[in-house]
């Protein structure tokens, strides 16, 4: 696999400055804002902060007694905590399948830097200033957290490692599998070495697999992220799984017993357990009982990803696909039309069956939310016709359609993703002492959540910048 060399540091600076301002000494006084804090549930009308050194100093109302510094005013503007998109693949690039030198298939996911900051300006040019990225290569994530410190505008990453999974194929650049010469255990304790804040443990693991990686990563002290398949969440959760992703439990233990072996022996392999799961369970069944309520016990958090399988389940309607197409990396979608993407080998009888099981897949997650499950929002950015930025808007939306509150759904985005991801003591919420982390919305996002997409600017570490100008670098 040829990789591109990252770009050179003096250019990425260049680059932020023409979208950034200059440091100055001076502090920043935004006026005239909306303070929404969704933390009290309130709006703070004629209110101004003031930011220095990277974080806010002062929150008042009107002028500051002292008004020394640079004045913005951003009169009727309504300002929101920066928000947080727990799943999203920052450092991956565009999905490709390959056949190496012995004729055996394999699927590389390649590190593009122009693709990585085209996905970093647009994600900030929304709104979004701080991510989870819950999988990928530790190499190619480095080079982004390098990348951005040397001046390329985008939201801070948390990473984890590569996904560790049993597939069938090598899947280089995302996936770490192990071997008779290498245990799970060993590349739990690798990617912690290297620097990783998250273990991914995937679908094909079995629970002897499951149970080994968290006992590592325990010791490590690490939290463990679960993409699974056949091992349940009930099962998960008692094992110590941190955090699941997906709203798709598709384990065959959580539908009712009598439905299981018909399901196993007539289920097709891959995505199409996104709705012949849902038409066989019963949200009403004990299993399901059981799982909500250990989810809650154990306080494990979930993203429900609603966007990425809103995309899948209306594959065959290009106008819906290309709705966002203006924020799409060229060479993205060029893969996603090649083929990579989740409803591969549908057929035209698949959508509508999909489709039918979609509000279940919403009163699921408004049943966890209601039980207590921490729910935060997650688009899986990097995926088929996923928008970077503007899908958290869309995730918002998909969360209030299933019947979750406005304020719990911006809490979602914002201060309970801080507290999940352990970022809260900086980040997450417009209050003195925390980083200066904030979207300046036209609209009210309290009325309506599709505000989220109307993005007057952003503040990021206490910088300024244009969305317009950050969707218009190259």
């Amino acid at each position: 696999m040829i990789l591109r060399p990252a770009l050179p540091a003096c250019l990425l600076v260049a680059a932020a400055l023409a979208i950034a301002p200059a440091a100055h000494a001076e502090p920043d006084v935004y006026l005239g804002l909306n303070l929404v804090d969704p933390r009290t549930e309130t709006i703070q009308t004629g209110a101004y902060v003031v930011v220095e050194d990277g974080r806010i100093i002062e929150i008042g109302q009107g002028r500051p007694e002292n008004s020394r510094g640079r004045m913005h005013d951003f009169t009727g503007v309504f300002a929101l905590p920066g928000l947080i998109d727990t799943h999203a693949h920052i450092s991956l690039g565009a999905a490709r399948l390959g056949v190496d030198d012995d004729g055996a298939p394999y699927l590389a996911a390649d590190h593009r830097p122009d693709i990585v900051a085209h996905h970093a300006r647009r994600l900030l040019a929304h709104g979004v200033t701080t991510v989870r990225n819950p999988g990928g290569d530790m190499a190619h994530s480095r080079a982004y957290d390098e990348a951005r410190a040397a001046g390329l505008p985008g939201p801070e990453a948390l990473h984890a490692g590569e996904v560790i999974d049993r597939s069938p194929f090598p899947f280089t650049g995302l996936v770490d599998r192990p071997s008779e010469t290498r245990t799970i255990a060993e590349i739990v304790a690798e990617q912690a070495q290297g620097g990783a804040r998250y273990i991914k443990l995937y679908e094909s693991l079995s629970e002897e697999d499951l149970a080994e990686g968290i006992a590592e990563a325990r010791r490590h002290g690490l939290p463990v992220i679960g993409h699974l398949s056949d091992v349940s969440w009930t099962r998960a959760a008692e094992l110590g799984v941190d955090a699941l992703v997906h709203m798709m439990p598709v384990s065959p233990d959580l539908l009712p017993a009598d439905q299981r072996e018909a399901y196993v022996a007539n289920r097709r392999p891959g995505a199409f357990a996104f709705f012949e799961w849902f038409e066989a369970v019963d949200l009403d069944s004990p299993e399901i009982d059981e799982m909500i309520r250990t989810l809650a016990r154990e306080q494990v958090h979930v993203d429900a990803t609603l966007v990425a399988f809103e995309a899948a389940f209306r594959g065959d309607d290009p106008a819906f696909l290309a709705r966002d197409a203006d924020l799409f990396h060229p060479d993205m979608l060029a893969s996603w039309n090649e083929g990579f993407r989740f409803d591969l080998g549908w057929t035209a009888e698949d959508y509508p069956r999909a489709r039918a099981i979609w509000p279940k897949v919403l009163e699921l997650t408004r049943r966890m939310h209601e039980a207590g499950v921490p729910l935060t929002l997650g688009t899986d950015m990097a995926n088929p016709f996923i928008a970077p930025g503007r899908s958290m808007a869309r995730e918002a939306v998909l969360h209030q359609q299933a019947g979750i509150p406005v304020w719990d759904v911006l809490r979602m985005a914002t201060s309970d993703a801080a507290r999940t991801l352990g970022v809260a003591e900086r980040t997450g919420a417009l209050a003195v002492g925390q980083e200066a982390d904030m979207v300046f919305l036209t609209a009210d996002p309290t009325a309506d959540l599709n505000a989220l997409t109307q993005v007057r600017a952003v503040v990021s570490d206490g910088e300024l910048y244009d969305p317009e100008a950050l969707l218009a670098a190259q």
